[in-house]
């Protein structure tokens, strides 16, 4: 029986739409930047749509106009789709040692309190 990739996550990745700015050193060790659109979030990883492609196991760094940063990721995969591409990656540190900026993003999906939307 085949277990998809949805079911072996420890958390849940909710829709959060949110352009993305995305970093991260070539196999010439030259800076590329990227924009990105933020698919969905959870606390360990996150699906992000690019105009490029960036191979896997690349350490990038997202950052967000409106969040800050939201720290560093892995690169797990790229597929694309139609003239886009579908990237996976998996943060590099656990939500408890997380920037401000990633911790506003869950907070924003996950609201503490009662009635908030």
């Amino acid at each position: 029986m085949k277990t998809s990739k949805s079911h072996m996550r420890r958390h849940a990745r909710l829709p959060f739409e949110v352009p993305m700015q995305i970093s991260w050193k070539d196999a010439r060790g030259q800076v590329q930047n990227l924009r990105a659109k933020c698919l969905d979030l959870s606390a360990e990883g996150a699906r992000l749509e690019t105009d490029a492609p960036i191979p896997a196991r690349t350490s990038i760094t997202l950052q967000s106009a409106r969040y800050g940063s939201l720290g560093t990721a892995s690169v797990r995969h790229c597929v694309r789709h139609t003239l886009k591409y579908t990237i996976g990656v998996e943060f590099t540190s656990s939500v408890t040692l997380a920037g401000l900026g990633r911790k506003r993003c869950l907070e924003e999906i996950h609201p503490s309190g009662e009635g908030q939307p």
